[in-house]
């Protein structure tokens, strides 16, 4: 049996967090020897390193155990082949010590806007100053149209936590990053809906936006469908079906425009 370590929240700290999934085979790649998880209590979506967790003795065991394996094996390495020993660091170091992400972000590139911003977020040494820095990349990338960067700056909107807290500006960003066709932006939208933040509540209008997420195959919008068409009636789930069809279509009528221009 595996055993992981309690898992806590960077943005709210928050320890209600469950095993999230890929965005993409690419984001797996880039991100070797982590795991993606999502909040509960925040919808904050981070990656942690992948670590084998005991607990309570047996955590210490193992641990103690896994120490002087690790030791031995790296005295006998040293002595055999001479070579120094290194530390290896999580992906937000990586990113931070990446001198070409970085020049790539200065020069306006908004995919390493996003990757530094998310980096300095999640960096254990993180301070004001460097959460303000983290803010303004964000806003950035955002700017210069990366969805990913406009889902996180929507998610701390909600949250208030490393920023002010704003409804408006949450289902701003977030509805934006849904309008160019973002699953998980979709997926955000929904909640907005169901729980009345930024927007008027409305569970048709949440059930629409979880059904094309789902459509888009985010299964965290699978089951968050589910649970909204076990409150509706049947009348008012007819009415959802019928504008996630008319919204399915209109989305796909704008990615053409979007492919032709």
């Amino acid at each position: 049996m595996i055993f992981r370590p309690r898992v806590q929240c960077p943005a709210c700290q928050g320890f209600r967090c469950r095993e999230s999934r890929w965005h993409s085979p690419e984001e797996k790649r880039h991100h070797l020897g982590c795991l993606p998880y999502r909040c509960l209590d925040c919808s904050h979506r981070f990656l942690k390193s992948e670590r084998g967790g005991l607990s309570s003795a047996q955590w210490v065991v193992a641990g103690m155990a896994a120490l002087f394996v690790a030791i031995a094996v790296a005295a006998v390495f040293v002595l055999l082949t001479g070579a120094e020993t290194y530390s290896v660091a999580g992906p937000a170091s990586n990113v931070l010590d990446d001198p070409a992400i970085r020049q790539a972000a200065e020069n306006g590139d908004p995919t390493a806007q996003f990757q530094l911003g998310e980096a300095l977020f999640l960096d254990p040494a993180r301070t004001d100053r460097t959460s303000a820095e983290a803010v303004r990349w964000m806003e950035s990338a955002a700017a210069g149209g990366n969805v990913d960067a406009m889902i996180y700056l929507g998610r701390l909107s909600r949250t208030g936590v490393g920023i002010l807290q704003n409804f408006a500006q949450a289902s701003t960003w977030i509805h934006t990053a849904a309008m160019r066709g973002s699953s998980e932006g979709m997926l955000e939208m929904g909640r907005l809906y169901r729980d009345g933040v930024g927007v008027e509540k409305d569970l048709i209008k949440a059930y629409v936006w979880f059904n094309r997420a789902a459509a888009a195959r985010n299964l965290d919008a699978v089951r968050e469908r589910e649970t909204i068409a076990r409150i509706l009636t049947p009348e008012e789930l007819k009415e959802a079906q019928r504008q996630s069809s008319l919204r399915h279509r209109e989305g796909e009528a704008t990615h053409v425009r979007s492919a032709r221009n």
